[in-house]
């Protein structure tokens, strides 16, 4: 561990030594473009996709089944469809194409098409399914859950396509041309731990240190790997709000970051700290009567929830609301105990589990990625 002294502006430092920031997110790779040509041809493969969505003119059809390996032109009964299902079902192929030409996967499980009553279906990878007004809205939800379902993109790339609603080209232009990684969002006079994935990081010379701007440093920073840091960041309550950049530097390498992520400073509370553990610490007890609101971000970050039993029984939990949730119940080590998606009333979980006296955790996230309110139930039965 090596406390580390803060260094300056990033912004004033880059521009002093005629630098550019560098990516840093190394999964995020674009297959046959370079530079300024990864927007180019992004933008050209998704304008296709919605001009083949826009072509699939509302009605009823049957359901279609993409396969992410094959073509849609080679799916079973493709000559037969009408001309709106084709160009539904080739304009899910365009978004899988549009996947894989970033880096990502288009794997993973198929994707469900569907006109019915001038309403259009997407459902992604065993994933409930939405329905949309607009065949472009639908393709745009398919392009965020592949985003969100694919291990190829990091953290910074699915917040940045679920930041553009049921926008394709805009959800596909933020995954390009952001080249920051968020790692967290804090509140003025907050200290947070953050866990910082990267490439390049060293643990020679007492490890790495972080630079940003006035007002923010750290405090803490340990070598977990060369892919991973974990940092701890004290943000002073005059810092300015909004954006600003955190380098990393290797020990000895003053002039050359491995990696610059995007932080922003808000009033009032800040993110909980993305590291699982202080997470944990900071779960919200869930009564066992009554109900409980909680509100996902729409980052990829879950929500925990603590529950302390003083007596044995089954324990139920349900969600309640409109937005896509999903929940395990875990122990006070971590291990999970029961999980659920899609048991309760629309896309809501519910999951039972017999218990012994004690402390344990629920985490609840979205099922893609996405963000939206909850709200729970919790019962207790002898």
């Amino acid at each position: 561990m090596r406390a580390s002294a803060r260094l300056g502006s990033v912004a004033a430092l880059l521009l002093s030594i005629g630098m550019t920031a560098e990516a840093a997110e190394p999964s995020l790779t674009v297959k046959g473009a370079a530079g300024s040509g990864a927007a180019a041809q992004a933008q050209s493969l998704a304008t296709q996709a919605a001009g083949l969505a826009a072509a699939a003119t509302p009605g009823s059809g049957p359901m279609l089944t993409l396969d992410p390996s094959r073509s849609a032109r080679s799916m079973p009964g493709f000559s037969s469809l009408s001309a709106a299902d084709q160009n539904l079902a080739l304009a899910g192929d365009a978004i899988n194409q549009l996947i894989q030409s970033l880096g990502g996967s288009a794997g993973g499980g198929g994707a469900l098409l569907q006109r019915r009553d001038n309403m259009y279906y997407i459902g992604v990878d065993g994933e409930g399914g939405r329905w949309f007004a607009s065949a472009e809205q639908a393709i745009s939800f398919m392009f965020q859950a592949k985003v969100a379902k694919s291990s190829n993109f990091g953290y910074g790339s699915k917040q940045a396509a679920f930041g553009c609603a049921q926008d394709l080209l805009c959800a596909v232009l933020a995954v390009v041309k952001d080249p920051y990684f968020t790692i967290v969002t804090v509140a003025r006079g907050a200290s947070v731990t953050v866990s910082v994935a990267g490439a390049g990081f060293s643990g020679q010379d007492g490890g790495p240190t972080l630079a940003s701007d006035d007002g923010i440093s750290a405090q803490s920073v340990i070598f977990q790997s060369p892919e991973q840091l974990i940092a701890t960041l004290k943000i002073a309550p005059t810092v300015k709000l909004g954006e600003h950049l955190v380098a990393v530097f290797n020990a000895g390498q003053g002039f050359k970051n491995t990696g610059v992520y995007k932080l922003i400073v808000q009033d009032g509370v800040g993110d909980a700290p993305r590291t699982e553990a202080s997470t944990r610490a900071l779960a919200a007890p869930l009564p066992l009567t009554g109900a409980a609101a909680g509100q996902l971000a729409g980052d990829g970050a879950d929500q925990f929830w603590k529950i302390d039993l003083t007596a044995p029984g089954t324990l139920t939990v349900t969600s309640l609301g409109g937005t896509d949730v999903k929940a395990t119940l875990e122990d006070a080590g971590g291990t999970a105990l029961a999980s659920d998606d899609d048991s309760g009333g629309w896309y809501n979980f519910k999951l039972a589990r017999a218990l012994v006296p004690g402390a344990y955790y629920l985490r609840v996230g979205h099922c893609c990625g996405g963000s939206g309110a909850y709200k729970l139930s919790a019962t207790l039965a002898p």
